[in-house]
């Protein structure tokens, strides 16, 4: 198969597109001074494939001038459970790209479980002249309890030692803001005055980039496509890389078994196979996030909606950064027809839903005992920040109280299967 759809890029022939973010990450971190950035997307949006690619070698030597002073160092902070678990695997990582330091005074390395920020300080001093990027992957995984406003401020540290040259750059969903205040960050904390002011979105590609992205692979595995075939695949997929490769490689099937698939046919099967990638947005997204994509979707117009002029451009913009919706003629479309009729069929399951007889207070009272009897404080605001919710806005202080508004922020929302599924994907069968 000549697309890879789902696993990470890891040649640089095999990556598309994304010259503009990646001229801008090049310009970031390679200043006469380290700057740490945030790189901001969806789930498939190419996060790990873009980190993949600006630490390879040959893209370092082509956008660096001296690439042999950087080393970039990949951490994938789903996989750490703590803080000194981070660290620990930080410090194998920069020895194995640095070498063992030689030290010239008496240091010994914390054992393995109790690894702390001096450990990997001590270690950086001794390469003064090396740029280090870390670049933390899944840096919305900080989320746990495990990982504090102290960890965060550590980081912040860690860039400022002048002994040595290091920045961050952290590869989310979330935006920076938004996770510090769930765990706890003050917005005046100097954590975020280390990044650069503006993140880098990883949106949708170009046009040029994403045609590439269709024929280039096709070409290799001997497949040719026509322009309108090009254009059939564009006008389902979008632009995002991951569904433009997955409507590629059905197209791709097709003409290697001697057919071409129905465009119509194509368009349903594929809205089902990908639905659970667009679930994983919606679960994201804010309500009013969610009203400005049923509203485009529906086609009616969004100066019609409850929002002042001034929010609802900072939504739409947000949404076009994310690549979720493309601007025409200053007019707001969904990016690919494929994801606008699963926007479609959930928004008819939202009105039947809305339409079905209410919970009664006798279920309303066992998701309330559920969340209150095997939650926690601090689960409770992670069950929230999953949820999108602002767990600080919600009224009381108690865990009951929070618990009982939880409960009757979904159901005037007439949702209350997303906080249901949601306990149930941390408890198991408890409602």
């Amino acid at each position: 198969m000549s697309y890879i759809v789902g696993h990470p890029i890891k040649h640089p022939a095999d990556f598309y597109g994304r010259h503009e973010q990646i001229t801008r990450f090049y310009e970031i971190i390679g200043g006469r001074q380290a700057q740490s950035v945030s790189i901001l997307g969806l789930r498939r949006a190419g996060k790990t494939s873009f980190l993949q690619y600006v630490a390879h070698p040959d893209t370092m030597a082509h956008f660096l001038p001296n690439p042999d002073e950087y080393t970039m160092v990949y951490v994938d902070m789903s996989s750490c459970k703590t803080p000194s678990d981070f660290y620990h695997r930080l410090l194998q990582r920069l020895k194995v790209s640095m070498g063992r330091a030689k030290t010239d005074f008496l240091w010994k390395e914390s054992p393995q479980g109790q690894t702390k920020l001096y450990d990997v300080e001590a270690y950086l001093c001794h390469f003064p002249d090396t740029r280090i990027v870390l670049l933390l992957d899944e840096f919305d995984h900080l989320r746990t309890e495990a990982f504090t406003q102290d960890f965060l401020t550590e980081l912040r540290a860690m860039t400022g030692v002048l002994d040595y040259d290091l920045a961050c750059v952290t590869a989310s969903y979330w935006d920076l803001y938004t996770l510090g205040t769930r765990m706890g960050l003050p917005p005046t904390s100097p954590f975020y005055n280390i990044f650069y002011p503006t993140p880098i979105y990883m949106s949708s590609l170009e046009l040029t980039e994403a045609t590439s992205l269709i024929d280039t692979p096709a070409a290799k595995g001997g497949v040719t496509f026509s322009e309108d075939e090009v254009r059939e695949i564009q006008e389902l997929a979008g632009s995002l890389p991951f569904f433009v490769q997955a409507t590629a490689a059905k197209w791709f099937r097709h003409k290697r078994a001697g057919s071409a698939p129905e465009a119509e046919e194509a368009r349903q099967q594929l809205a089902a196979d990908l639905a659970p990638y667009f679930d994983q947005w919606w679960h994201n997204l804010t309500s009013n996030e969610r009203t400005i994509l049923l509203a485009v979707t529906g086609e009616r117009p969004l100066t019609d909606l409850d929002f002042s002029p001034l929010e609802l451009d900072g939504i739409v913009r947000r949404l076009h950064s994310y690549g979720l919706l493309y601007m025409a003629d200053e007019e707001a479309f969904i990016n690919g027809r494929i994801f606008r009729t699963w926007l479609r069929q959930y928004a008819q399951l939202e009105a039947t839903t809305a339409a079905a007889k209410p919970a009664s207070g006798a279920e309303l009272a066992r998701i309330r005992h559920a969340l209150v009897d095997s939650f926690d404080l601090d689960e409770l605001r992670t069950l929230c920040f999953d949820l999108g919710m602002d767990f600080e806005s919600l009224p009381g202080q108690s865990k009951p109280a929070k618990a009982r508004e939880m409960v009757n922020y979904w159901r005037n929302r007439h949702d209350l299967t997303r906080l249901t599924e949601a306990i149930r994907y941390e408890r198991g069968d408890i409602v």
